[in-house]
């Protein structure tokens, strides 16, 4: 079977056309209960998963079964279209969706959380499977969930076992987590050197996903008025594009109206009020400028890029909306949470 990024687009560009229109999205945002959701998304592509989830599940839950085995499956089939370089490319990208899950665990472990709430909101795309995240998932405890995931030799094993320590001794989840992005992201800059265009376009990719981290982490650290300025250099995550005196410029409050001239400067400007304002419009910008990726080269990666985000932001509006019919929240505050690219 060729391998090369032009055969694999091919496949894509025919999975494309089972993704949602956004005006039947629209359509299911406008239901009035879940049950009518539920009914709705009978008659799309999500019809199969959705009555085997309902034959276990009920409410919320199979909704959520649903969508992640939709989503679990069609990332299976496009790999399934992948050999050689080509492949190891896709599976870089897959790997950032361990690192989501894994971070979903920790945060979920660190409050005492577990069950459906945390199973919620997985994405089984990437090396760990739904089996192994719900195994996570059950461990008591970080420093367990550290120990399963090292007899697996999972590549975030190392970095969680490294943070472990520090963990337990100041309980800063941020710091942990930030650990673990950082070596996620070493580790696929280094997978992803050379002249190839496919790898440049992952490398793009990754910049892109640093430099906005590194935003939203700098203005949750403006929070920290006590914080030493160069303590918070250590929140810095290397490889992007946005300078690390910038960074610490944006993320010290004595510093951070310079901070906000200089990321100006470089044609970024965060819209809101709060550090979840600013994650909210950075999480919209990533999803932005990742689904555009789809109409760029194509004989290379970026369309597979395109389509992946264009997948996860429509796994991401389902759940919001199911949500949304059980809480009764208002159509237009979902509409604003919601990733349109």
């Amino acid at each position: 079977m060729p391998s090369d990024f032009g055969y694999i687009n091919a496949r894509v560009k025919g999975m494309r056309s089972r993704l949602l229109a956004p005006g039947r999205v629209e359509e299911l945002l406008s239901l009035p209960t879940l049950d009518a959701f539920l009914q709705a998304l009978n008659s799309t592509p999500y019809a199969t998963d959705l009555q085997e989830a309902l034959s276990r599940y009920q409410g919320l839950r199979a909704v959520d079964e649903a969508l992640m085995q939709h989503f679990q499956k069609t990332v299976r089939k496009l790999l399934s279209f992948a050999e050689g370089k080509s492949r190891d490319l896709i599976e870089v990208v897959l790997m950032r969706w361990d690192l989501h899950n894994l971070l979903v665990i920790l945060r979920a472990k660190h409050v005492g959380r577990g069950g459906d709430d945390v199973e919620s909101n997985f994405v089984p795309a990437g090396t760990l499977s739904e089996i192994r995240l719900k195994e996570l998932s059950l461990q008591p405890d970080i420093a367990a969930v550290a120990s399963t995931l090292a007899t697996w030799d999972h590549p975030l094993a190392r970095p969680l076992s490294e943070g472990l320590y520090r963990y337990l001794q100041d309980k800063d989840l941020m710091a942990l987590e930030l650990h673990i992005g950082r070596y996620y992201y070493e580790w696929a800059l280094r997978a992803t050197r050379g002249a190839d265009g496919s790898a440049a376009s992952v490398r793009r990719s990754l910049e892109t996903d640093i430099d906005y981290t590194n935003l939203a982490t700098a203005y949750k650290l403006q929070l920290a008025k006590d914080m030493p300025r160069a303590e918070r250099q250590n929140f810095y995550v290397p490889g992007g594009l946005l300078a690390s005196h910038v960074f610490v410029n944006l993320a010290d409050p004595e510093t951070a109206e310079v901070g906000q001239r200089e990321i100006r400067a470089r044609g970024l400007h965060p819209e809101g009020a709060t550090p979840a304002d600013i994650e909210r419009w950075v999480a919209q910008q990533v999803s932005r400028q990742h689904t555009q990726l789809y109409l760029g080269d194509p004989l290379g990666i970026d369309v597979v890029l395109g389509f992946l985000a264009m997948l996860y932001d429509e796994l991401k509006n389902l759940r919001l909306i199911a949500r949304a019919k059980v809480l009764g929240i208002p159509r237009d505050v979902v509409r604003r949470e919601m990733a349109l690219a």
